[in-house]
């Protein structure tokens, strides 16, 4: 009996051990040493599992969410919505303010459009507070936020460092991580 290679057994043949070669060259293939600091970064900022983003229905306050959205991506994180409504102190918390509420639903609705763009678990909430950062800190510990991504504009001359109070307040106080996007002057 004549041994007969047939050109298709052959190539087949040739496939499956390119294939197994590859195979193995990955399985035992050894990763690159990376040093600790690395480690540690990356796995910080893959701890995201839930962002805080004021908003405030400014261009900065969207940009602000498009951020957290890339931020969030890749651990799938929540993002947590939140307009601060401002009660002036001569008025009770639980005054409705209509118009101002009507404005933080509309900044909420366009935020909510960005994140589900991205496809991210969503939730929004307005909020009644003395201060924009006394409610923004607030909800950051109620919700357990790992971040807080706020937006800012270009600023006014003459602000110490380009910040206003609210985000002052915020980076001195924060339970958590908070990351400030400033915009640019020309936007």
């Amino acid at each position: 009996m004549a041994l007969t290679l047939h050109p298709l057994g052959i190539a087949l043949a040739a496939v499956f051990v390119a294939s197994m070669a590859c195979l193995f060259f990955w399985m035992f293939r050894v990763p690159r040493q990376v040093p600790h600091e690395v480690a540690a970064v990356r796995h910080s900022v893959a701890a995201l599992q839930r962002i805080l983003v004021p908003v405030s229905g400014k261009v900065a306050s969207g940009r602000a969410v498009e951020l957290a959205c890339r931020l969030g991506a890749a651990q799938k994180a929540e993002i947590v919505l939140a307009y601060v409504l401002e009660v002036p102190f001569t008025l009770s918390l639980d005054t409705s303010l209509p118009q101002e509420e009507a404005r933080g639903r509309q900044a909420l609705d366009v935020a909510r459009l960005i994140v589900e763009q991205h496809g991210l678990p969503v939730r929004s909430k307005i909020m009644p507070h003395r201060y924009a950062w006394g409610g923004i800190l607030h909800l950051a510990k109620e919700e357990q936020a790992d971040a807080i991504i706020m937006g800012i504009g270009a600023g006014r001359p003459g602000l110490s460092e380009g910040l206003g109070r609210t985000c002052q307040e915020i980076v001195q106080r924060a339970p958590c991580e908070v990351i400030i996007d400033r915009v640019p002057g020309r936007l």
